[in-house]
């Protein structure tokens, strides 16, 4: 078999090589092509030849292209160089030159290498890598959304790309947008999914799509708006996040050329991390949510364990759920054994809000109405239609949405605690998180009305036992004292009777009518010790009094009070003063003592002072524990200061007034749910 000649041989590769071999002149014109460069370019070897070889540059890299030519002409070869040739059909394909020079032939070998693939891939990882380490940092949303349009519509060469989010009301709303002058569509803009336009397709099929013309497109306002835009065509991919379509990424061309066929998978790599980007941010913000909610649940159960008023908590947490919320209002009511419901404590963002002590009738619609019937949580998102007071009056003051939650003390429905908008609808959480709080609530209610119900039922203790007391000293004034007296006066008349001659006699009747006096004396303290009858007849300041004339050491009064108080309280500052004195008397080794009776921010005050060795201490086997019960069972308190070498003081104070109610507010009604 004959060997072909050496000619026919390069001719072979020349002809048959994937990649672009040329030989062109220092003039700038092509001199030899394989068939590559009309396969790949589109033009025909009279066009390609027939024209400088810089028109088939594209303009941005013409430049470049002219230096890179000017070093070959000075014999320098040129390894790696990249640029665009512009097709036949308009589109660009991008190669990479390694160049051969014979400057005395006037000649340059080239090969070109397509790497519009590579190049692209190069690209697109560029660009996926500058956004997901932008992703990584935690920015806010918006510069994430910004930087992927902007990166998908570089990448596509798109005239236009955007980013719209669904919002589940029918439309869609531009959350960032790129053009390739200037953006296009200000963020913010809204449109009805209506019509045929790549959006709806979008959201219709939850897949990716492209409009290959809108020319024949539906009509409808994404569609008008695309044809003012004079956009020919357009691809796009949903927007998923944690399995739920949130949006859609798009990017769109006035040019007529087809997109690429990888376009949407493309575009579908940043999708990606814009849903990464949006599960971190709305995880941070669930945590930071659920950071704040704690915290407010926290100050909350603090204020239930250091038992404050139920009145304190009501506007604490009506407050803390107003802000946690981010609500125009929040109430707490009670409901009413007629069924009508009363304010106990309102917030408001702007300040007014329902006024707190009013009662409103429940029947019509609103959610206290809702509340009431079913003991469970409600809300109602359309005040529109109402009648009934509470109805009207949300709105009158702008309620667009509210929600309520009962309050359940005890297995029974005792009130709500209710939130409202006046701008959107309340979360479908609304009502878990109301929970939390109603839960808290309930146990504040409940304590407060177990220590109300304990309160009362030790005063009732303390009442009985000074009724108690009272009867003895009764019985023992107008019983056995006045039969002693009686007794003591008959002995003094059968002595006056007895004869001179029976003078032994008459010394024996003498000692028994003094031991009956000593024990009408003795009757008397005993019977002041159960119960003071000056206490009963002159009132608390004279009792004092009389308590400092029997002392043994000196008492100095200072009395700046002398109204009558109800006579437990009276009772109970008496019984303090008698055995404060007494143990000073017994133990203190004091030369003085001070007690003063006064009244200080809406209590009675009584302290006593002596000047004696101190270190007393209640707790060991005084009798001030005893009064510290009866104390505490009126709503007062007793302190004891006693250190050491500097005398005692104790200080009791006690309400002016006693709560008639068993508790601060009434109980759940136990014939409700």
């Amino acid at each position: 078999m004959p060997v072909p000649a050496p000619d026919y041989e390069l001719g072979q590769f020349f002809d048959l090589s994937p990649d672009l071999l040329c030989i062109a002149g220092f003039d700038g014109y092509f001199k030899r092509l394989n068939p590559s460069f009309e396969r790949v370019l589109g033009y025909s070897g009279e066009e390609l030849t027939s024209r400088p070889f810089l028109e088939f540059v594209h303009a941005d890299d013409v430049e470049r292209a002219r230096d890179v030519f000017i070093h070959l002409a000075t014999g320098e070869d040129v390894i790696g160089f990249e640029c665009r040739l512009v097709c036949v059909d308009g589109s660009l394909r991008r190669f990479e030159w390694n160049t051969r020079t014979l400057p005395h032939l006037g000649v340059l070998y080239g090969i070109a290498r397509d790497v519009t693939v590579r190049s692209a891939l190069a690209e697109e990882q560029a660009a996926l890598r500058r956004v997901a380490v932008l992703v990584a940092q935690q920015p806010s949303p918006d510069e994430v959304f910004a930087a992927v349009t902007q990166a998908v519509g570089l990448l596509l060469d798109a005239d236009l790309a955007v980013l719209h989010v669904f919002p589940g009301d029918g439309t869609a709303t531009t959350v960032a947008s790129w053009g390739s002058d200037a953006p296009i569509l200000p963020v913010g803009s809204r449109f009805p999914l209506d019509g045929d336009n790549l959006a709806a397709r979008i959201f219709e099929s939850g897949a990716p799509a492209r409009m290959h013309s809108y020319d024949e497109a539906w009509k409808g306002a994404a569609t008008n708006l695309a044809r003012t835009l004079r956009i020919r065509s357009a691809v796009g991919a949903p927007v998923i996040v944690e399995g739920k379509l949130w949006g859609a990424l798009m990017a769109a061309t006035r040019e007529v050329g087809p997109w690429a066929e990888n376009a949407e998978t493309r575009i579908g790599a940043f999708t990606e991390l814009v849903a990464t980007a949006i599960a971190n941010a709305e995880s941070r913000e669930a945590r930071a949510v659920l950071a704040e909610e704690q915290a407010a649940l926290r100050r909350v159960a603090t204020l239930v364990a250091q038992g404050a008023s139920p009145q304190d908590l009501f506007e604490a947490v009506a407050e803390e759920v107003g802000r946690l919320l981010a609500a125009a209002s929040a109430t707490i009511g009670r409901f009413e054994p007629d069924d009508s419901v009363t304010t106990l404590a309102s917030w408001s963002a702007t300040g007014t809000a329902f006024p707190i002590g009013r009662r409103w009738p429940t029947e019509g619609k609103n959610i206290a109405w809702m509340v009431l019937q079913t003991g469970r949580s409600a809300r109602r998102d359309d005040f529109s239609d109402a009648t009934d007071p509470i109805g009207v009056s949300a709105r009158e003051t702008g309620v667009k949405s509210a929600v309520g939650t009962p309050i359940v003390v005890e297995g029974h429905l005792w009130g709500l605690v209710t939130a409202a908008s006046t701008e959107w609808l309340m979360p479908p959480d609304t009502e878990d998180r109301l929970m939390k709080f109603t839960e808290l609530v309930a146990t504040a209610i409940a304590n407060a009305e177990g220590k109300s119900e304990l309160a009362a039922s030790r005063r009732r203790i303390v009442a009985a036992s000074d009724e108690t007391r009272r009867q003895i000293e009764r019985d023992l004034h107008d019983g056995t004292q006045q039969r002693l007296v009686s007794l003591g006066l008959a002995v003094r008349a059968a002595e006056a009777t007895v004869s001179p001659e029976r003078e032994d006699l008459r010394e024996e009747l003498s000692r028994v009518a003094e031991g009956l006096a000593e024990a009408v004396e003795d009757l008397q303290e005993i019977s002041r010790g159960i119960h003071p009858a000056i206490l009963t007849k002159g009132g608390l300041g004279p009792a004092l009094q009389t308590l400092a004339h029997r002392s043994p050491i000196p008492v100095g009064l200072n009395i700046t009070m002398d109204a009558r108080l109800p006579e437990p309280i009276e009772v109970a500052a008496y019984f303090v003063a008698s055995e404060t004195l007494a143990n000073a008397a017994k133990h203190s080794q004091a030369s003085r003592i001070d007690l003063s009776l006064s009244e200080s921010d809406g209590s009675l005050e009584l302290s006593v002072r002596d000047d004696g060795v101190g270190g007393a201490d209640a707790a060991r086997g005084s009798g001030l524990v005893g009064l510290t019960d009866r104390v505490e069972a009126l709503g007062g308190s007793i302190r004891v200061d006693s250190l050491p070498g500097k005398g005692t003081k104790i200080t009791a104070e006690l309400p002016l007034e006693l709560e008639l109610s068993p508790g601060a507010f009434p109980a759940a009604d136990p014939k409700r749910r």
